[in-house]
């Protein structure tokens, strides 16, 4: 992990937080706009954004969406109607999803849940573009969190959306991006006091994943600090399935006076992953982790 000091930070609890700001942040946009999700519903707060997009688009900003092919499968297309008569690019993560393949790659999804607007300010959580309070079978709201950053990091953030953006973008026409360049590594030009107009005093590193070079680099991020840590770890999580380095590291740390919590979703979606992941809740619970 590479720490980037001079960044100010700013914690956004769940969508009523979070979506304000982004759109905000979409209608001050003069440049670009890169917003990447896995779930874009149809629903108050996706007419929300979805209109915050295509103004920005209608007033010449270059406006990119990236969507899952799975996780936006319904996609409305009324809105990606309104995107495109607005001059807005919508590029959609591999769309193409055979329910009867058992090929492992059928599986690989894009979770990421990222903004960044002209290079000058990001957003990183794990929030989707759905309403905190259509929760059906259950209590609403949802609960997630999102960061906002202004900063140098949001340079990174927007180099990493670039990177994706051509891949698709060359998965999906088999041609290069035009506003790409592999060799010089510049996309899209961004604002000119982009990115450190509102520096701060706290220094952050941005972790991705992926299935090739950075499979466990959050992961690897995790046990870095549950290792360090000296008085306490919360971990909040909607799906908990450890591997074996990750469970001894919260055993070992509470073996050395450390307070563990694991605070997890109790409502069932996933039947296997549900009852596979409480099989490993025994051997926590005897360690002394908080569940």
């Amino acid at each position: 992990m590479r720490f980037v000091p001079g960044n100010h930070l700013r914690l956004l609890r769940n969508g009523e937080e979070y979506f304000p700001a982004l759109v905000a942040a979409i209608d001050e946009a003069g440049t670009e706009v890169f917003l990447e999700t896995y779930i874009f519903a149809d629903d108050e707060t996706g007419s929300m954004l979805a209109d915050a997009l295509a103004r920005a688009a209608a007033r010449g900003v270059a406006v990119h969406l990236l969507l899952d092919g799975f996780g936006a499968r319904d996609f409305a297309p009324r809105f990606h109607d309104m995107l495109r008569r607005a001059g807005a690019d919508v590029l959609v993560f591999r769309p193409r999803i055979s329910p009867w393949s058992l090929r492992r790659g059928r599986l690989r999804r894009m979770h990421r849940k990222l903004a960044c607007i002209d290079g000058r300010v990001a957003f990183v959580g794990g929030i989707n573009v759905i309403d905190d309070y259509d929760t059906p079978d259950q209590t609403p709201p949802r609960y997630d969190y999102a960061v906002r950053i202004e900063g140098p990091l949001t340079e990174e953030v927007r180099a990493s959306s670039v990177r994706l953006w051509a891949q698709v973008s060359w998965a999906t026409f088999r041609r290069r991006w035009p506003g790409f360049s592999a060799l010089s590594g510049k996309g899209v030009r961004a604002s000119p006091d982009a990115p450190g107009a509102n520096p701060g005093g706290q220094r952050v590193a941005f972790v991705v994943r992926d299935s090739v070079r950075h499979r466990s680099d959050i992961e690897d991020g995790y046990l870095h600090f549950i290792a360090e840590a000296r008085e306490e770890v919360v971990i909040a999580c909607a799906y908990f399935f450890p591997g074996r380095r990750f469970r001894r590291a919260l055993t070992d740390a509470v073996a050395r006076g450390v307070r563990v919590v694991l605070l997890l979703q109790g409502r069932v979606e996933y039947v296997l992953l549900h009852y596979a992941s409480r099989a490993l809740y025994g051997a926590l619970l005897d360690a002394g982790v908080e569940i």
